[in-house]
């Protein structure tokens, strides 16, 4: 049976792990009832537990019922971090989009996801929602962390405008998906970070485009075909990390 991952907000001491004193673990309600009742773990069960240090952490069920204690037995480092440092530049999309584009990101091994704005863009959020927001998409790049075995959660920024960011990150390696460029993913030089951004449904307006190419941003095709908003950044980054990165 495949171990079951789970993330947890607490710094571990990796030093008093092995040792009298082992690190214990207490799981929220939420989490308590996720691996008790629905995955039916009982005590002397073992599951493996992550914080965002890079590390993954063996445990063993000590107490299980409403909150569930865990004793932390050993770490060892995860090393599935891609080698490229990946930053998607999304444009906020209409419904649930932007949490697919999160998870399935996060799967890939991006490394921060940074929401914008721009002139297009149907989905308008204020303060009081970009707040809810934030932790909502912060939750989903957790457990999407879960699941493909990374240790390291990427960073999930505050909604911020497409000008704001240009203005912010001039002259990095950066490229925005347009689907009448003239160069393709190929023609871009190795790099160990890169920004790729991707425009909302109607795409970036002639002024926005202006911008990028103002601020160094190279527009980059994906073939023939004009993608989706949520999916142009899945096809960019499983290019970019099969050149690149790890895939392939």
């Amino acid at each position: 049976m495949r171990t079951t991952r789970l993330y947890i907000p607490d710094a571990i001491d990796t030093n008093s792990i092995n040792k009298n004193s082992s690190p214990s673990v207490t799981l929220d309600t939420e989490d308590s009832r996720y691996l008790i009742r629905v995955m039916r773990y009982k005590e002397g069960d073992r599951v493996e537990l992550f914080n965002g240090d890079g590390n993954n952490y063996q445990a063993i069920i000590v107490s299980a019922g409403k909150t569930t204690q865990l004793q932390v037995e050993s770490y060892a480092k995860n090393d599935t971090e891609s080698p490229i440092a990946i930053n998607l530049i999304q444009a906020l999309a209409k419904g649930t989009k932007l949490d697919l584009v999160i998870q399935k990101n996060t799967e890939l091994g991006v490394t921060r996801v940074t929401p914008v704005s721009s002139e297009r863009t149907v989905l308008q959020v204020d303060q009081k929602k970009a707040e809810k927001k934030a932790e909502h998409w912060n939750r989903i790049a957790r457990s999407a962390c879960g699941q493909c075995n990374r240790s390291r959660i990427p960073v999930i920024d505050p909604v911020t405008s497409l000008e704001q960011w240009l203005q912010q990150h001039k002259d990095e390696r950066s490229i925005l998906i347009h689907p009448t460029a003239e160069k393709t993913i190929k023609q871009i030089k190795p790099a160990t970070s890169l920004n790729i951004l991707v425009g909302p449904e109607g795409g970036f307006s002639t002024r926005e485009l202006q911008m990028a190419t103002d601020a160094g941003v190279e527009l980059i095709k994906l073939g023939p075909r004009v993608l989706r908003t949520e999916t142009a950044g899945f096809a960019a980054i499983s290019i970019i990390q099969s050149l690149l990165g790890d895939m392939g």
